[in-house]
């Protein structure tokens, strides 16, 4: 019994030291043994072409007016709820009611800052003579389709200037309110009307103003709003208007329900034109070809076990963080020098897409999934579209060298399994 015991930690004790010295000294496979070949290949010949569309910079936690380095700020969007926050039976017509008598009503905007200086004065606008839903779209809105001729558009509400308000003994916030009784006895309570105010600065030629969007805060502390404080009244007899009881003051809010800044960019430079650019703030997009893939003589069961796409970035700025989309194309490009465009015509397939920052003066994409279901046949070989993330710097663009450079040319590095 004792050796059948001793024999089993003998037993033990080599197994251990195997799997010991295995994960000291890994096995390599050997895939040739399996009939599989692990290949490499470095390809070049990448064309990229640069194009400007109108900067999307909606949907944004922060909202601007005046001038930051040549970027103007002109005008601020907000679309009003219809709705009160407070009560859904509650709507804007509800105060056109004769029983109702409105104390007063405010506009409210929350500033991003930390002190307050010299307060500056805001104008706010509406606009009566416009009969849609809406006269602005925060996706689709921007400097050439909301332009001076649109602004000129918005009747005059009232002036406001900053204030500070402490909300505790440790807590200080800034704001604008902005009186708005008016609109509440004029057609922007008129169901059929659109609800959009307008804020422009009173001295356009002033320093970058901050302001929170509906998307910064989600508990609505911060959120714009228009703030209506009232009393309703009540009559017993409703032929004796002279016997009416008057229910305490009321408060109804109604928040935004979208925000747009109206931003006007910088002429471009020649280095946004001549290289592969990528710039939110201008809205500037780069197409890249990678024509040659549809030549490349692969086995049909090939699997792709790593495709980057490597640009190499022109060092004219000082880039500490920038991040860029690479989408697959799902329509063709004949555009062969820079253009600039009212919108962006072109489609993307959005489950193929790979993110890359610029790290070292270059960015790299891995672009593994496109290729492999461009080799599979179930996309077509069109090119892929670049442009900035949504949380980059307006006023960043990053140059990137084309095929023409003698050696900083884009590349694609692809490894890859094949029988």
């Amino acid at each position: 019994m004792k050796s059948s015991v001793i024999l089993k930690i003998l037993w033990i004790g080599l197994v251990s030291a195997f799997i010991t010295g295995c994960m000291e000294d890994p096995l390599h496979a050997d895939l040739s043994q399996d009939g599989l070949e692990l290949e490499v290949r470095e390809l070049f010949d990448i064309e990229g072409v640069t194009y400007q569309v109108p900067p999307s910079i909606g949907s944004k936690t922060k909202l601007h007016l005046g001038n930051d380095e040549d970027y103007l700020y002109k005008a601020l969007l907000f679309k009003t709820s219809f709705i009160s926050y407070e009560s859904s039976l509650w709507t804007l017509s509800s105060f056109l009611d004769s029983t109702i008598t409105i104390d007063s009503a405010f506009f409210t905007v929350g500033i991003s800052k930390d002190t307050l200086e010299t307060p500056a004065s805001f104008s706010m606008y509406y606009f009566p003579l416009i009969e849609l839903d809406s006269i602005f779209s925060e996706t689709k809105s921007h400097y050439l389709n909301f332009t001076d001729s649109e602004i000129d558009m918005g009747e005059f509400v009232s002036n406001a200037v900053e204030e500070s308000v402490e909300v505790d003994t440790v807590t200080t916030i800034y704001r604008i309110r902005f009186p708005a009784e008016n609109l509440l006895d004029s057609t922007f309570a008129d169901t059929s009307l659109n609800y959009t105010l307008m804020l422009k600065l009173n001295n356009p030629n002033e320093e970058l103003f901050a302001f929170y969007s509906r998307e910064y805060d989600y508990s609505n502390d911060l959120t714009a709003k228009l703030e209506v404080h009232f009393r309703q009244f009540i009559y017993p007899d409703s032929a004796d208007t002279s016997q009416a009881i008057s229910i305490d003051t009321l408060f109804k809010s109604f928040l935004t329900t979208q925000d747009l800044s109206i931003m006007v960019p910088p002429a471009l430079t020649q280095e946004d034109t001549s290289y592969i650019t990528i710039g939110r703030g201008k809205g500037l997009r780069s197409l890249i070809k990678l024509d040659f893939l549809d030549t490349l003589q692969l086995p049909k069961q090939t699997t792709f076990d790593k495709v980057q796409l490597t640009l190499h970035i022109v060092p004219d700025t000082n880039i500490s963080s920038f991040s860029i989309w690479a989408v697959a194309l799902k329509d063709t490009f004949e555009l062969s020098s820079f253009e600039s465009l009212e919108e962006d015509d072109y489609s993307v397939h959005s489950s193929l897409f790979s993110s890359g920052s610029v790290l070292n003066g270059k960015v790299v994409f891995n672009i593994k999934s496109f290729l492999q279901n461009q080799y599979f046949e179930n996309i077509d070989n069109l090119g892929l579209k670049l442009y900035a993330n949504i949380n980059n710097n307006l006023q960043t663009e990053v140059h990137f060298y084309s095929s023409n450079h003698d050696s900083l040319f884009p590349k694609l590095f692809i490894q890859y399994v094949a029988p």
